[in-house]
Parts: C-alpha cells; sequence; structure tokens
C-alpha cells in the first residue's frame, strides 16, 4: 500500500481546525456530523495518486438528488457536490481510526461505570457476528429444508461511462442496485411455489468498484429435482434490461454469473468467503479495498442483508443457543425478541444502565463526545446531469 502523508483538502485551507477552546470539534466519534475540520492525521490521510489509474479525482455521485453523508460533500457555487473519491476516503479512514480510541461508558444502578470498546460493522472483529448469524442461518436451513440447492447470482455493471471514462462509484452502484430490484422481482417468479432464502452481499472488484452476489437457497421438491443454470435466464436478463452499463454477455448463460452448488457442507464459510470478513486490520487492507468501503459508508449501504424468512431463522437458532428453548414454547420467542427476557421482563440484571458518554482516550485523560446526537446525516447532491453517463452495452 502506498505510504500516506498529510493532506489539507480544500474546507481545511479555508481554517479550520479545533476551537480555540480545546473542545473536540465533532459531537460523537461514533457519528461525525460534519465534515473533517483541520489537517488529516498523516495516518489517514490519502491524496489523488494513491488511488489507482486516476479514479481517486472521480467525485462520488453526479447524480441529482443523491443523498451522502455529509462528510463526502462539499458546498460549491452550484449547491452541494459530491466531494472526490480519494477525500471521500480520507474521511472514512479518519471516522474508522477514530473508532479505534473510542469507548462508550454506561452508568449502573448503583453508581458504577462500565466502559466498553465502540465497534462498526468495518472491524475484522465484526467478522465473528456476521459468521454467527451466518451458522445461524445454516442451522435453520438445514433445520428446515430436507435437501437444498445454492445458486449463487452475480450482478455487475461496466466501470466505464459512455464517454470512456470512470464511472462516479457511488452512481454505479446505484445502477446495480437498480437493476438488482428487477431481478429480485422475477426471482420470485423463477422460484414460485418453492421454498428458499437469500442472503444479499456487497463485494469490491480489483479496483475498488462493487459488485452484488445474492445467495439463493432452495429446498429440493425431490430427489431428481435438479435447478440448472438457465432457469435463471430470466433473472439476469431483468437485471440487464434495467441496468444499461450490465451487458447481457457478463451475464448469460456462458458466464459465470450463475453458478449452481448442490453439496455446500459449510453454508456459513461459503458465504463468508464473499463477504470477506475475515483478515487484516481495516486500515492495512488493500486501498482498492478500503475505496469500496468509503462508498459503502457514504451512500449507508448494506453490505450484507437476508430475506426476512431468513432473519426470521436465525433469531429461533440464536433464540435455541441462548435459552435452550424451541422456539414454538409458549411465546417465548417474542417475548425475549421484546425485552431479553424468556420470561418478559428485563429484569433487575440487564435494567438501569444509561449510555453516560462516548470518548477518546489518547493521553491520560479521556476526551468526551455528546453521546445523544445520533444518527446520520445525509445531503442532496446538486449533482451534475450528463457528466457521467452510464454505457449502453448490448
Amino acid at each position: 500500500m502506498s505510504t500516506h502523508r498529510p493532506f489539507t483538502d480544500e474546507r481545511a485551507a479555508g481554517g479550520g481546525g479545533r476551537p480555540a477552546d480545546g473542545s473536540a470539534s465533532w459531537p460523537s466519534k461514533n457519528n461525525r456530523q460534519g465534515p473533517h475540520e483541520g489537517p488529516y492525521a498523516a495516518d489517514t490521510a490519502v491524496a489523488p495518486e494513491d488511488l489507482p489509474d486516476g479514479t481517486g479525482l472521480r467525485p462520488l455521485s453526479v447524480e441529482p438528488g443523491r443523498r451522502l453523508r455529509d462528510e463526502a460533500t462539499h458546498e460549491l457555487k452550484d449547491g452541494p457536490q459530491a466531494r472526490p473519491w480519494y477525500a471521500v476516503l480520507s474521511e472514512w479512514r479518519d471516522w474508522y481510526d477514530g473508532y479505534l480510541r473510542s469507548n462508550i461508558e454506561f452508568d449502573g444502578p448503583d453508581g458504577e461505570t462500565v466502559r466498553t470498546e465502540l465497534e462498526n460493522s468495518y472491524m475484522p472483529k465484526y467478522g465473528k457476528r456476521y459468521y454467527a448469524k451466518l451458522k445461524d442461518f445454516e442451522r435453520g436451513v438445514a433445520r428446515e429444508f430436507e435437501e437444498m440447492t445454492t445458486v449463487m447470482l452475480t450482478l455487475t455493471a461496466s466501470h466505464r461511462n459512455a464517454k470512456g471514462g470512470w464511472r462516479c462509484p457511488a452512481d454505479h452502484m446505484r445502477d446495480i442496485m437498480g437493476g438488482y430490484d428487477a431481478a429480485r422481482k422475477q426471482l420470485h417468479q423463477v422460484l414460485k411455489g418453492r421454498r428458499w432464502e437469500y442472503a444479499r452481499v456487497w463485494e469490491p472488484h480489483a479496483d475498488g468498484y462493487g459488485h452484488l452476489h445474492i445467495a439463493v437457497f432452495v429446498e429440493d421438491q425431490s430427489e431428481d429435482d435438479d435447478l440448472e443454470a438457465g432457469d435463471f435466464a430470466p433473472v439476469m436478463r431483468s437485471h440487464v434490461e434495467n441496468c444499461g452499463a450490465a451487458g447481457s454477455e457478463a451475464h448469460g448463460p456462458e458466464s459465470n454469473a450463475v453458478s449452481i452448488n448442490r453439496e455446500v457442507e459449510n453454508l456459513g464459510s461459503y458465504i463468508s468467503e464473499y463477504i470477506g470478513i475475515f483478515g487484516d486490520e481495516t486500515l492495512n487492507r488493500p486501498m482498492t479495498e478500503q475505496m469500496f468501503y468509503a462508498v459503502t459508508w457514504a451512500t449507508n449501504t448494506r453490505r450484507v442483508d437476508f430475506s426476512n424468512g431468513a432473519q426470521d431463522l436465525m433469531k429461533k437458532e440464536q433464540f435455541r443457543r441462548e435459552t435452550g428453548l424451541r422456539p414454538e414454547d409458549r411465546g417465548a420467542l417474542e417475548r425475549w425478541k421484546e425485552t431479553g427476557n424468556v420470561d418478559g421482563d428485563t429484569g433487575p440484571e440487564v435494567g438501569g444502565w444509561e449510555v453516560s458518554g462516548i470518548c477518546t482516550v489518547t493521553g491520560r485523560r479521556p476526551e468526551y463526545a455528546d453521546p445523544t446526537t445520533g444518527g446520520v446525516e445525509t445531503t442532496a447532491i446538486a449533482g451534475r446531469s450528463g457528466v457521467d453517463p452510464p454505457p449502453q452495452i448490448q
């Protein structure tokens, strides 16, 4: 990975920085309401040339009305616009670095204070939560489905626009989602009358752009029930028709866009390979992977999602693990979902705790921020129509 150096962007050059009283210039380490103020730290800043092939200067989006996190936008003469990819990546790296030094404090009913580390979904240790969910999904499917076929659908789109330049990555991702929204409806038609659930996973390409996997788990109707890749041709065709940059060749029967697997022994590991939930510390991962994370962060995109039925299966299996009871036992599952207790009350062991503060520990004394400023602030950009037209690939 390239050596990163301090870089002051257009807002920092305008005289930003910490207030004169030395207090934090952001309300909360887990929710930075505004843009970065002052120069980035040397270990979080990236410059345009740190990103490959000139992608660093590409704005994240030029689609009018696209909503992005405030940190990913800046105010220009023609209204709010998306910042360049390298600047958004610097913001994401700075945001992530803040978590590594941040804690959340709880005050207990007896006056005690407990401090625990803040987490976010980009941390390697968060992958253990994903994996636990996937294993619950695996157990739930095995319990509900006698025999199963796994189908992996992959949706992509060209990374170049109609003018030959790089696509704006947030608009590229939105185009794929537009194709997916149409393909999902067709998937319901193809699998009509069958029992099935799915997991949806965003994964980065080698150049930092994203593509979408849909892992579909279908119960076999009989011993000789053989789903084939061709059965999903209407699904892939629907994606191509609704995402002009997709192209039929990359999603046709001769491509690897549809994969059929009837012998998945470890469903959790199978999906985990696509999620990439384990590995090096996030800020030490390849720059292109971090570029992808910055786009999902700026657009508030879930990298992993499940069908409603899959989430219900996972909840039931978690309930079994934590209580030793069957989900159907006397409505205990619903009481557990609402209160965390099968008896329907929170009880003294979990009640009475309140969040008292969020703090960053960088020296002898922690630096506190207001924990009540929750939520992510977004801005709708003015955009520049026609700057990044997607290609129409046949």
